[in-house]
């Protein structure tokens, strides 16, 4: 009778403490924040080496984490590269190639979105600020954020971000949870360009241009560059690249306005950050911070984004956990339109969907010296806002080399040594010294192409 009690103890005991190991083991599971800014290129960091700007927040998760100097956009527009993120999958397999409205009934019931891949995981979800992607907000049974805020276009919305921010994170601190954080800026410098008001935060006016940054070496715009690129600027017209008539000196103003740009939303993200402190919960939470894509910022006198330059293409790319890792940088290429997803899912064991072919930089953490990838394939669709303009592009990156080419248009292709000519300047598809390798790039992309069902190859 004896020995049956204590059966009935351990068995009771068991029931009681298997909840609380549940418990223990779901707090052991990382939360995820996600920050994202919109049209920030790869050195507008001072962390990067850039002294015309201060960036703390920026620098603080880059001194705490790995920084990737070799991260790019899937697409340089805003709902491509967005949608590519949050589903994992390149944009010419969705089929969002341009800028989209929010609508119902776009998005396939087949594709999961971030959100909802990490609400099955069993993780609280929240998502604030810009959204721009071709699901109603308000549709959270498809997308998955179940706390959704700030995200209409609305004054000072970046201002906002860090409080509703805050909010989620006070009510989730005791769950696991994904956080998006989805800033504006500093993408306020199209309306700079055009001499509009500002969405988000107000600017003083420019010093005089010899106060301003320096122009960048390659600002001129190369010999043997694609004829398409200048003809499509005078086909989507000066509302759109209103730098076809600066000088040199409106565009060292347009620089120093974008560095304050991304200044201001620099702040906001200590704002976000400061919250994972005050909660407690900064030494379980990793940090990714991206963009969703760059600007020209003068780099080939180019404004805006779409182009296939690094400037436009290349963003920044931090994994950060404060107070537990050291710094380092690391040169693996990486995109962050594909990449994202199976990432988080490696660092908190939420099941990755298995139709998504990007690479979990998670291994990469843990094993610096890993090898994962060392071709990258990225495109554009131009788009004049929501109308395609039937013109797309591919680049091809490795190491060293990085090929461009247009479906349409007079040489077509651009070859760089990004080792030697990292502003881009000299195409090297026109030098026959470089042919040999200009095929072998030619070739990658026509196998890729093949291998992924992209129909860009009917046009190489």
């Amino acid at each position: 009778m004896k020995f049956k009690k204590n059966i009935v103890f351990f068995y009771l005991l068991g029931l009681i403490n298997f909840p609380l190991a549940i418990v223990a083991q779901t707090a052991d599971r990382p939360n995820i924040l996600i920050i994202m800014t919109d049209q920030q290129t790869a050195d507008a960091m001072s962390i990067a080496g850039n002294k015309d700007l201060q960036t703390p927040a920026m620098d603080k998760l880059a001194q705490n984490g790995v920084r990737f100097t070799k991260a790019y956009c899937a697409q340089p527009l805003c709902s491509p590269s967005r949608t590519a993120i949050f589903s994992g999958k390149m944009p010419f397999e969705t089929g969002f190639v341009g800028n989209i409205p929010e609508r119902d009934g776009l998005w396939p019931d087949d594709l999961l979105m971030m959100g909802k891949i990490f609400q099955n995981g069993g993780y609280k979800t929240g998502y604030v600020g810009k959204w721009h992607l071709p699901v109603p907000v308000t549709k959270k049974s498809q997308h998955g954020f179940e706390y959704i805020e700030n995200t209409n276009f609305l004054d000072y919305n970046d201002a906002a971000t860090p409080s509703f921010c805050a909010r989620f994170i006070k009510e989730n601190k005791s769950n696991p949870f994904l956080l998006v954080a989805s800033f504006l800026n500093p993408h306020d410098i199209c309306e700079w360009a055009r001499d509009e008001d500002l969405k988000m935060d107000v600017l003083e006016d420019a010093p005089p241009p010899h106060q301003c940054p320096q122009l960048p070496a390659n600002w001129e715009i190369p010999d043997n560059e694609p004829k398409i690129l200048r003809e499509l600027q005078k086909t989507v017209g000066l509302r759109t690249y209103p730098s076809v008539n600066y000088t040199p000196e409106k565009w060292r103003q347009y620089r120093w306005a974008y560095n304050r740009l991304v200044e201001k939303v620099d702040a906001y993200i200590e704002m976000v950050l400061a919250s994972l402190k005050k909660y407690d919960i900064e030494k379980n939470t990793i940090i990714i911070f991206t963009a969703d894509h760059g600007d020209g910022n003068a780099g080939h006198s180019w404004n805006q984004k779409q182009v296939l330059y690094e400037e436009a293409t290349k963003i920044p790319f931090i994994i950060s956990k404060i107070g537990q890792w050291k710094p380092r940088t690391d040169d693996m290429l990486v995109c962050n339109g594909i990449d994202i997803i199976p990432t988080i899912c490696g660092f908190t064991g939420v099941e990755k969907p298995n139709y998504l072919k990007g690479i979990d930089i998670s291994k990469k953490i843990e094993n610096p010296g890993l090898k994962l990838r060392d071709t990258l394939v990225i495109e554009t669709d131009f788009a004049d806002n929501e109308d395609l303009l039937g013109i797309s592009g591919r680049a091809v990156i490795t190491k060293d080399f990085k090929y461009i080419v247009y479906n349409k248009g007079e040489i077509k292709e651009q070859l760089f040594d990004l080792s030697k000519d990292p502003g881009e300047i000299t195409n090297l598809a026109v030098n026959k010294s470089y042919k040999k390798q200009l095929i072998v790039m030619r070739n990658y992309l026509k196998k890729w192409c093949k291998a992924n069902d992209d129909k860009f190859i009917l046009s190489l």
